[in-house]
């Protein structure tokens, strides 16, 4: 719809309904005045009342100026009397509105420089407006900002231009903006532009950039967590399609199936399909069991196999989780005797091409056995036709496969502002947490000896906060050894970290907790007092007891499987002296 470029829910079209009005009341007064006048001039010979002249004199009573009215009158008619009020009152509106539609965009972009708390959406496409639909139903203020330069309606807090341009995100009030979201179609303008804002943003800012390619993505958080003290703005890339994955399976985990591990069929080899495979295993990973069954996977895709080596290269812990049966011949190869297990417990048909997507789903009746949910379709541009598809009449117009299928709007479920802040250090944070968790109950500890000892949900922030800032410092302490950080894209040689380097980067990280505690107001205590602020640890690495330096150093050789587990590894960039 025009003028509602960010699919809200049509507006109360109170400016429409105002013109109207005054339309109506300008011919009220037209009306009333030419009558009112005819009826005057009847008592007044020395004017004129041809037509033409009562029309002239009509009109001039919209400026204030008719002149049969300039001596007054007692014996004025009570339409004429009515009208010279009226008329006047459709002429102050009439440049109140011609004021406003002047000065309307200079208004609204010192309005946005001066807002404080509110979101800038850059972006014209599904994503920017879906994001802007979620972040305003939350109760935030969006200012939109286009992809191009665009015509904009007034009452829209948009700015026309093009995002790319500094000032324009200058004036849409970045000094004083909560976030930025690049949403364009366009990766190589949403990283300007976050980068832009990232610059020129005072913290806490936080600017997120959309990447079509999900190894760009990782290329890109990989280069910004390996800054050495990344400061100011909160900066950080997201991918749709790993979002969309990500939120499918919070919301419905990978669950046995009479007791075994499910059987799953994945048709597409794309973006979302990869992420799928990815967070299908990393979510089967967290089942209470040192070595869990393998879920068997059926990827179908003409590159299958090469799909499924790069996985397993780029995310080692696949190979101990999943087993992955690649077809490159597609469906028909897997439903012709290929000897994997039929009919699947749950089918992710992922194909970019959606009526493919689609057609596959309803004319594929060999998948259909799963049960409820069990065939997930990835839609976008079709996302809607959900809304036709129902188990009885009264909630679709179309069969549901009794309640087997499922279309999934990737964009929709993606656009989830919390999910999107989610960002790598968050993740990361949560998982050096959870290789703390495990590797202190290999020990023989418990909750009730260690408080930390709980899920990263139930754990307090302040032990939160201390998690993402080693996470951020990886990066720094990295590069104290002449490391970097590089996404597991194609091959590579990973650094093994030798036992004097884990010596080193275990030191760096005690002298930055620390430092840390010690500036929270923390102090060295022979015991530890949670209450008064003591702590064993808060002492010097030369000093620190034997069995706290070994747990600084069982952390730090955790480090290259936590990095692993995001799709990254430890590179040597330069010799050390």
């Amino acid at each position: 719809m025009p003028g509602n470029t960010l699919g809200e829910p049509p507006r109360p079209p109170t400016w429409s309904v105002l013109r109207l009005f005054f339309v109506l009341t300008g011919v009220f007064s037209f009306v009333c005045g030419y009558l009112g006048l005819a009826d005057f001039l009847n008592a007044h010979p020395e004017f004129s009342d041809r037509p033409l002249d009562l029309i002239y004199y009509t009109l001039q009573l919209f400026v204030l100026g008719s002149p049969p009215l300039d001596e007054g009158g007692k014996d004025m008619p009570v339409l004429l009397d009515l009208a010279r009020f009226t008329a006047p009152t459709v002429t102050a509106y009439a440049l109140a509105e011609a004021g406003r539609l002047l000065f309307a965009n200079e208004l609204r972009r010192i309005r946005n420089r001066n807002a404080r708390g509110h979101v800038i959406v850059c972006g014209d496409g599904l994503v920017a407006a879906t994001l802007a639909r979620r972040l305003r139903a939350t109760g935030r203020r969006v200012v939109a900002v286009p992809a191009d330069a665009v015509a904009t309606e007034p009452r829209s807090p948009r700015i026309t231009g093009t995002a790319r341009d500094p000032d324009l995100l200058r004036d849409a009030g970045i000094a004083r903006a909560s976030a930025v979201y690049a949403c364009t179609d366009d990766s190589a303008a949403n990283t300007a532009i976050a980068l832009t804002a990232a610059r020129r943003g005072r913290s806490p800012l936080a600017a997120y950039a959309q990447v079509a390619d999900p190894e760009l993505c990782l290329a890109l958080q990989a280069r910004h967590l390996g800054l050495a003290r990344p400061d100011g703005a909160r900066l950080d890339f997201f991918n749709i399609d790993d979002l969309a994955a990500r939120k499918l399976f919070s919301q419905e985990p990978l669950l046995p199936v009479r007791g075994n591990p499910p059987v799953v069929v994945i048709l597409g080899a794309t973006a979302f399909g990869r992420s799928v495979l990815v967070e299908l295993a990393r979510r089967w990973r967290v089942i209470d069991s040192e070595q869990p069954a393998k879920v068997r996977i059926a990827l179908i895709d003409e590159q299958a196999t090469e799909a499924a080596a790069e996985l397993s290269h780029r995310y080692p812990f696949l190979g101990q989780v999943c087993r992955i049966d690649p077809f490159d011949g597609g469906l028909p190869e897997l439903l012709s005797g290929s000897g994997f297990p039929l009919p699947p417990d749950r089918v992710f048909i992922c194909y970019d091409d959606e009526e493919q997507a689609l057609k596959t789903a309803l004319t594929t009746e060999q998948l259909w056995h799963g049960g409820y949910g069990s065939v997930l379709v990835r839609l976008d541009r079709l996302a809607n036709l959900r809304e036709a598809f129902g188990s009885d009449p009264g909630n679709g117009v179309l069969d549901d496969l009794s309640g087997a299928l499922r279309l999934y709007g990737v964009v929709h479920a993606a656009c989830d502002p919390d999910l999107i802040g989610d960002d790598l250090v968050e993740r990361l944070a949560r998982v050096i947490h959870e290789s703390y968790v495990m590797s202190r109950r290999r020990r023989g500890e418990q909750a009730i000896d260690n408080p930390a000892l709980v899920p990263w949900e139930e754990l307090p922030e302040p032990q939160r906060r201390a998690n993402r800032a080693q996470a951020r410092d990886i990066g720094r302490k990295l590069r104290e050894l002449g490391c970097a950080l590089s996404p597991r894209v194609g091959p590579g040689d990973e650094h093994a970290l030798a036992e004097e380097e884990i010596e080193k980067l275990a030191e760096l990280e005690h002298e930055r907790w620390r430092a840390e505690k010690v500036a929270s107001g923390w102090r060295y205590a022979d015991d530890r007092d949670d209450v008064h602020l003591l702590h064993p640890a808060l002492s010097r690495w030369e000093s620190l007891r034997e069995d706290m330096r070994v747990r600084n150093h069982d952390a730090i050789r955790e480090l290259p499987v936590q990095l692993a587990d995001a799709g990254f590894r430890i590179v040597r960039v330069r010799r050390m002296p």
